[in-house]
């Protein structure tokens, strides 16, 4: 195998794998990528069993061949190299060279058949736009656990649905057991590929937004066998699917009243970050009361001190206290588009419901609140 690449191609695509490689695996092959050349082009991919990721770009391809390669060095190796063209050839015994300006590399390979089979997509994708399945991704991956022995919780929920007029729509929700964000948006036209829901787990999405983001307006999408295939500008990214079904989230969904508090985005995140700086460190425990049009927030930490802010809000029903994870209401905040959003709390052990007003009509938060000693 000897092909002829420019640097920077071979940096993007290189720095793309190493967020789907294992980092320190009981089976190294995992912690390589495979240089597969052909008909003019690279084909470059990598693979923890669980994510697969196939990238292929135009090269000047010498001798066609295939070769594995440990991604963190290759990586290492081309990010630091000069700009401009680099010659990557394998020799005897899978040694690879790395050339490019007036350096060398010499690193030693494996063969290509000792890597990991890559599943195969299907023939049949489906469009649809990379804009508003990014929007949804960032509204409800934060809550996603990261408690493994609850595997069922570690990933996005996914599900399309028909309302009484036969409009189709997306839904993504997703929950820790403390928090829940849920999104629905309108589809163009039916997908027809996830009625029954699925589970993408949390490593999956992350690289399904991340891979979407650098691409064009649309994507394309498939389903088959336990797996989530995505497609996009020379990307092909495999996911496989969490195997278990995810909990009833609408029965820790309050009812919609309509009334709440209104309050604005930035005054209420703002003086929550300072308010919680003298907050419980693991609990990070916030007081909210509200009276009337006024919201006082507030900490007490024995061994640091207590802090208090108040604001203006909006609001007309009775007194209400209850407490909550500063983090939570304020990640909730960091994915809002809206300059303000509604507040539902019916009492201090009750869930709370943090909607959106204008262009995040569609999504909507729960967050568990905290005992109040």
């Amino acid at each position: 195998m000897r092909f002829t690449i420019s640097q920077e191609v071979m940096s993007g695509i290189v720095s793309r794998a190493q967020s789907v490689i294992e980092r320190k695996s009981t089976r190294p092959i995992l912690e390589n990528i495979l240089l597969s050349c052909k008909n003019g082009k690279l084909t470059l991919s990598a693979t923890d069993l669980r994510i697969s990721m196939i990238q292929s770009v135009d090269c000047a391809v010498d001798e066609e061949g295939a070769v594995s390669i440990t991604g963190k060095k290759i990586h290492e190796i081309v990010k630091e190299m000069e700009p401009g063209e680099i010659i990557i050839e394998n020799r005897e015994n899978e040694w690879v060279t790395i050339t490019g300006g007036k350096s060398t590399f010499h690193l030693p390979g494996v063969s290509e058949e000792e890597f990991p089979t890559i599943p195969e997509a299907p023939e049949t994708f489906l469009e649809i736009s990379s804009d508003v399945f990014g929007q949804m991704v960032s509204r409800t991956l934060f809550a996603a656990s990261n408690d493994e022995t609850r595997i069922y919780l570690c990933g996005v929920f996914l599900k399309e649905w028909t309302d009484d007029k036969g409009d189709a729509f997306l839904k993504m929700v997703a929950t820790d057991g403390h928090r829940l964000s849920l999104v629905d948006r309108a589809l163009e036209k039916p997908l027809n590929l996830f009625t029954e829901g699925i589970i993408i787990p949390k490593k999956g999405v992350s690289e399904l937004k991340y891979i979407i983001s650098q691409g064009g307006e649309n994507f394309e999408i498939a389903f088959s066998d336990g797996r989530l295939f995505a497609r996009i500008d020379g990307v092909m990214l495999g996911i496989t699917l969490i195997d278990a079904s995810f909990p009833n989230y609408n029965q820790v969904v309050p009812d919609f009243t309509g009334q709440g508090i209104m309050v604005p985005c930035n005054s209420i995140r703002d003086a929550l970050r300072r308010v919680s700086i003298l907050s419980d460190q693991e609990t990070r425990s916030v007081v909210m009361e509200v009276t009337g049009s006024e919201m006082v927030l507030s900490s007490d930490n024995p061994t640091f001190g207590d802090a208090k802010e108040t604001l203006d809000v909006d609001y007309n029903g009775p007194h209400i206290k209850a407490a909550f994870n500063a983090n939570y209401v304020m990640e909730i905040i960091k994915v809002m588009e809206d300059d303000a959003m509604r507040i539902e709390i019916k009492d201090s052990l009750s869930p709370a419901l943090f909607v959106g007003c204008d262009k995040d009509s569609e999504f909507m938060s729960v967050v568990m609140p905290m005992r109040i000693d």
